[in-house]
């Protein structure tokens, strides 16, 4: 389910955001910066500083999670059922371990969440509908521009 480019945007996105349902129904966006691919029908995040989400996810696992490359302006929604994992699972001690090699042991990693992928819905801008002629180099030469950014090497 999770091809190559899924996997890409995936581990080249800084910032993607985990949606859940709240006990009264509302809804909590939250953002993810340790989100990464386990295996070709799996995601993976760390639960740093999320206790309403993985509160949510013990209740109710449905969880929506959205990638998108702001450069290139497309992306993925991920659609899933998540598993929250810690204590001595292997799970969360592997991904304790590899959050700790990125950032030490400054950051705390309280719970593993695996979410497992059931459905993946692309993010794309209109600019690619309504724009004739518009390509991701186009748009990402110009909102690399817009924030600044110059392009690596």
């Amino acid at each position: 389910m999770l091809n190559e480019d899924m996997k890409r945007v995936v581990a080249e996105t800084m910032l993607c955001f985990a949606a859940t349902t709240n006990e009264d129904g509302s809804p909590n966006l939250s953002p993810k910066s340790s989100l990464r691919f386990y295996d070709d029908t799996h995601l993976m995040f760390a639960n740093m500083a999320s206790p309403g989400t993985v509160r949510n996810l013990k209740r109710d696992s449905r969880i929506e999670l959205n990638c998108v490359d702001i450069f290139g302006r497309r992306g993925y929604r991920f659609v899933g059922r998540a598993t929250v994992h810690s204590g001595d699972d292997p799970l969360y001690l592997d991904l304790k371990k590899d959050v700790a090699a990125e950032h030490g042991d400054a950051i705390p990693v309280f719970d593993a969440v695996l979410v497992e992928v059931l459905e993946v819905k692309p993010v794309i801008s209109p600019a690619y509908t309504f724009i004739d002629g518009v390509t991701e180099e186009a748009l990402r030469t110009a909102y690399l521009g817009k924030y600044g950014v110059k392009p690596a090497g």
